[in-house]
């Protein structure tokens, strides 16, 4: 955790007289220290105090286990705070807790599977503590987040950020040129090191932009009357960039002060001297992180004061003019705040408030949430998702005004940043794209010269030609947002294919494939599916009428198809009867076709009569009769069948209607 927000608030773990009268002064002065929050000065005693009681009073050896895991979990060190509760644990050390800070550990280490088992662990031992149902909700919530990212993209900003803490950064004024941000970096005032963190006490740093967009090398707000060898951190400037507000925290060696809210007004280039913003009179509360609105009439802060909701909370105080004094607070109220910490408030100008919070379940740590006021209350806070949150803690966020991109601060493990650093963050243009590669569908082979046309909902209308290889795309400027499209594929010689992609809901950016295999236009017959007729009969049977479906489609979709369409009878009987009765069943077709809006000269009706026998090309089996491919239903063979029934089904394949193409460039 960060030493600057939890330095504002009392220790939470207290030791019992007669332990620490039992433990050798080595332990005492740890835990001495501990209480005082001094993380790293306690580490260090507790480390040496180990070796000498480890052997000798394993009980206690393993409460100072726990103590150290306690010291690396507010140093955020995650690993090393995992690998120290798990010793005490295997210690079988007797508050149940451990378990829950080990889940958390896990969390932020990325193996959610073992800190799910932690925090079922601890909801097993203490079942009326909202932190192990929390634990168990945070895991399920992690897992959405890792497989729904958010549509932010994320960088390390290696022009603000040093080898020690960098965080918390606010633009400095209304044309976001100016960024203030909070750090321990050599440089920072004070010769002193804080015992938290074993690092420098921290300061208020600045960076300008220059004409060419790159930042400056930081350099201190100023050595006083801001900056001073105490905590100055978290800060907040007003709309018109006149008003820095900023948390200090002062300390001394053997007591804790506690944190307090400044205002310094600027004059000119300088700031003056800041004064405190009064907001509670018991000297005993902490109080931080300050966030003015937009208006100067609201500022939000983060206190432990009673009538909170447990842990840190999110506080108001609004006043009547902007040069006034700021009223009683009030909290947010149970949507916002949790019995778990809610920290780092941000406006934006909009009033959208942006936060972070361990209460509300995420991805481990401090997860940055947003939340709209609607009347009195809030809407329920929303995780602004990965990657600006991750397993680690994210907090501190900022935006440029009128953009949706800007800073924040995270203390993730990531390559070339240590312990809490600066990312930028940006939405990122939403484009799309389309493209593919047309191939013949029988030979799979690429198809050069095929013309692909892209038709919008919105009207638009754009075309391409594929390539030597096969290949088509269009690009983001003709593939727009919000749209559904129809992409035809059409080339002579084959049929027309055709697709639909849209970008309607989608909210990243995409790149669309879409392949098609066009089939090649055949010029011998085509047997139409499952269309027979009764005998000597030419009526088109309703059962049959569904079977010209997928031609009527064929022919809309290929507008330039001239077809003939044949119709043939069964060997028995007369040519002359034959022939009128085959013509009548193609004409038959042709008028259902053109009642369904077939152009009438497009299609040529023909009756083959029983002239042409039909050629099985794939095996057929019907009512319990097998016909092998290959086989000739000429009147020779159906008289050699051996039943009756037998060469009923012969002739009944036989008495089928046919199309074939005549032309394939007719104009439409």
């Amino acid at each position: 955790m960060k030493k600057f927000f939890i330095l504002i608030f009392p220790a939470i773990l207290f030791l019992f007289p007669q332990e620490i009268q039992s433990q050798s002064r080595r332990v005492e002065r740890a835990d001495n220290a501990y209480e005082l929050r001094q993380y790293s000065d306690a580490l260090k005693y507790y480390q040496r105090a180990y070796n000498r009681v480890r052997r000798k009073d394993r009980q206690e050896a393993i409460r100072i286990l726990y103590q150290q895991a306690m010291c690396y979990r507010y140093l955020n060190e995650p690993r090393r705070a995992e690998t120290f509760f798990r010793r005490a644990i295997r210690g079988r050390y007797p508050d149940p807790v451990a378990h829950f800070y080990f889940g958390e550990a896990l969390m932020q280490n990325e193996k959610y599977e073992d800190a799910l088992e932690a925090f079922t662990t601890y909801k097993e031992k203490v079942p009326d503590d909202w932190r192990g149902q929390w634990g168990i909700d945070a895991i399920e919530a992690s897992r959405y987040l890792l497989e729904n990212p958010g549509l932010y993209d994320v960088e390390l900003k290696r022009d603000f950020n040093s080898r020690q803490n960098d965080f918390a950064p606010a633009f400095g004024d209304n044309r976001n040129s100016i960024l203030i941000f909070t750090s321990s970096r050599d440089g920072a005032i004070g010769s002193k090191t804080d015992p938290w963190t074993g690092e420098n006490f921290t300061s208020l740093f600045v960076s300008y932009l220059d004409r060419r967009g790159d930042w400056s090398r930081p350099v201190l707000l100023d050595e006083g009357p801001i900056n001073t060898e105490f905590n100055e951190g978290a800060p907040s400037v007003n709309a018109t960039g006149t008003q820095l507000y900023f948390t200090r925290c002062q300390a001394l060696p053997d007591a804790d002060i506690g944190c307090r809210i400044y205002k310094s007004t600027r004059s000119g280039a300088n700031w003056g001297e800041p004064r405190e913003v009064k907001l509670v009179s018991d000297s005993t509360v902490s109080i931080g992180h300050p966030a003015i609105s937009h208006d100067d009439m609201r500022l939000y802060f983060v206190s432990e004061m009673p009538g909170g909701k447990g842990g840190k909370d999110i506080w108001y105080a609004e006043r009547d003019a902007r040069d006034g004094d700021f009223g009683k607070p009030k909290n947010l109220g149970p949507v916002i705040n949790t019995p778990g910490d809610e920290m780092f408030p941000y406006v934006r100008e909009d009033g959208t408030l942006y936060f972070s919070s361990n209460g509300h379940p995420g991805l481990g740590g401090l997860d940055i949430f947003f939340t709209q006021q609607d009347g009195d209350s809030w809407t329920q806070p929303e995780n602004i998702g990965t990657p600006v949150n991750s397993p680690g803690d994210d907090f501190g966020i900022t935006f440029r005004t009128g953009a949706n991109s800007g800073y924040f601060s995270s203390s993730r493990n990531e390559r070339g940043a240590r312990g809490d650093a600066i990312y930028s963050f940006y939405l990122a243009p939403v484009e799309f794209t389309l493209q593919g590669t047309v191939r013949d569908d029988s030979t799979k082979v690429a198809i050069p010269g095929v013309q692909i046309q892209l038709v919008g909902s919105d009207g638009s209308f754009v075309q391409a030609e594929t390539t030597d290889k096969g290949e088509y795309k269009f690009d983001n400027t003709q593939v727009k947002a919000n749209t559904s499209y129809e992409i035809l594929a059409s080339k002579n010689r084959y049929f027309n294919a055709r697709g639909q992609e849209t970008t309607r809901g989608i909210e990243r950016s995409r790149d669309f494939v879409f392949d098609f295999y066009l089939e090649p236009i055949p010029y011998t017959p085509i047997e139409l599916p499952e269309i027979l007729y009764e005998f000597a009969r030419w009526e088109l049977l309703p059962q049959y009428q569904d079977s010209l479906n997928g031609l009527i489609t064929t022919l809309q979709e290929n507008p330039e198809l001239v077809i003939e369409l044949g119709s043939h009878t069964d060997s028995r009987g007369s040519h002359e009867v034959n022939d009128t009765l085959s013509q009548r069943r193609a004409q038959t077709v042709v008028d259902y076709l053109i009642e369904r809006g077939i152009e009438r000269e497009r299609l040529l009706p023909r009756g083959y009569g029983k002239r042409v026998p039909r050629v099985i090309e794939n095996t057929i089996v019907r009512e319990g009769f097998t016909f092998e491919a290959g086989t000739k239903l000429t009147e020779a063979w159906i008289n050699s069948l051996p039943t009756e029934a037998h060469r009923d089904v012969a002739h009944q394949l036989n008495r089928r209607t046919e199309f074939r193409v005549i032309s394939d460039d007719d104009e439409p």
